[in-house]
């Protein structure tokens, strides 16, 4: 397979069905929509001619779990063609290389997947070492603002065509730091120190130049930069897996889990991950690595795990969910009084987000959320209670008219419309 398989007409049409999912009612969107057929031609004689050059991406901030991010947005024609790379190439040829328990941005894998294979690693260990078993929880620290573009490609380098890795490099080209400013020692020192793009995005521009850039750092609004980072630490997933024959181990993107029975057996391993990590360029966050007990409360992906004596599991939500779900419930009553949202809009996100937790040990947290909901709402909650007793008294003298079956359906739906 080869780049001929990004720029056909089908694949690219394809990337675009995928990509305007859920922002079908962006303007971009639908400029790009109304011209479609021409603008994938013009996309692939681009490809075929190698003089496809990306937009320039918007660039913004986002605050997402409670973490400010610098987020950098594809424009929609550069989306369909990072789909098509994506789904036609990368992630055929890049998934074959990876560890099962790599669970991110993966089809058939994700968040579930991380959270039910570490309680089953969990479990299992307890099983066979009892409670004295050794857990080490890492954290890498800025992850795509440091990944090296020339490490990067040189492992794509193993399993892409010539072609394939060409289009990729000038993909990532758009994300080199442009570092004018600095001088000269610091520009030799710079690959080995960590880069922030948020605090790099409040620099002032006047630095920057264009005279010297930097390699490293992927956005994480691009669809490459994401199947990058599911692949950049592979080496360590499989020298963890393969080599050392680990059974217990996982990784979430720059979240990863080792449980072992020795402890000493578990730092030596945690210092040779070190010096892999270095190579790299990865740098791991110390404050948020540890290691512990298994016994013990365990944090994974905002889930508190504790084994219990029967060898059951306790899992509840962290608390920093439910704080910032409280506070986004206060900003969206806001939003609902200044006319920006709707109360079934701001019900439905409610509900979604609640389902997601009901299957933890969380129920009098949840309840304590529904009640402070309810207080916000409390007059939108009276609304809907007289909409519902009304809607039902309206189809009761409906159904005492004697009307036929379909037609009294139909005129049902449409009273019931009306009313709400």
């Amino acid at each position: 397979m080869s780049l001929e398989e990004v720029y056909n007409a089908n694949a690219l049409f394809d990337g675009f069905m995928k990509s305007r999912q859920g922002v079908e009612w962006k303007e971009g969107v639908q400029k790009y929509e109304a011209n479609l057929m021409l603008n994938i031609l013009h996309t692939r004689k681009e490809m075929m001619a190698d003089s496809y050059t990306p937009k320039p991406m918007t660039e913004f901030r986002l605050n997402e779990r409670g973490h400010t991010r610098h987020i950098k947005a594809q424009h929609i024609a550069d989306r369909v063609v990072q789909r098509s790379l994506n789904d036609n190439v990368l992630i055929p040829k890049v998934r074959p290389m990876l560890i099962y328990d790599n669970g991110a941005s993966l089809k058939d894998k994700g968040l579930d997947f991380a959270r039910r294979r570490f309680e089953i690693h969990l479990r299992n260990a307890y099983k066979e070492y009892g409670g004295e078993a050794y857990i080490l929880l890492m954290d890498f620290t800025k992850y795509y603002d440091n990944v090296r573009h020339k490490e990067a490609l040189e492992m794509f380098s193993k399993v892409l065509e010539t072609d394939e890795l060409h289009f990729l490099s000038k993909c990532f080209e758009e994300f080199a730091v442009d570092v004018s400013y600095m001088s000269d020692e610091e520009y030799a020192a710079c690959m080995d120190k960590p880069f922030s793009a948020l605090a790099y995005a409040e620099m002032p521009k006047q630095g920057h130049t264009g005279k010297r850039f930097m390699r490293k750092s992927l956005g994480i609004g691009n669809q490459s930069a994401q199947v990058t980072g599911i692949f950049y630490p592979h080496a360590i997933d499989n020298y963890c897996k393969t080599v050392k024959g680990l059974r217990y181990y996982g990784r979430y993107m720059d979240d990863t889990y080792i449980i072992m029975q020795d402890k000493a057996e578990l730092k030596e391993l945690y210092e040779k991950i070190r010096s892999m990590c270095a190579e790299l360029g990865i740098f791991i966050n110390e404050r948020k690595t540890h290691i512990r007990k298994i016994s013990g409360w365990l944090t994974w992906l905002k889930i508190n795990y504790r084994l219990k004596q029967s060898g059951g599991l306790a899992r509840k939500v962290h608390s920093s969910t439910f704080r910032r779900e409280r506070r986004k419930l206060k900003r969206f009553h806001e939003s609902y009084k200044a006319g920006r949202m709707s109360y079934q809009h701001i019900n439905q996100c409610y509900k979604s987000w609640r389902g997601t937790y009901t299957r933890y040990d969380s129920g009098a947290k949840l309840r304590k959320l529904d009640n402070y909901f309810k207080k916000l709402f409390e007059e939108e909650n009276q609304n809907g209670r007289k909409a519902e007793e009304h809607s039902g008294k309206a189809a009761g003298d409906y159904q005492s008219a004697g009307a036929s079956g379909k037609q009294k359906q139909r005129d049902w739906r449409l009273q019931d419309y009306q009313v709400l």
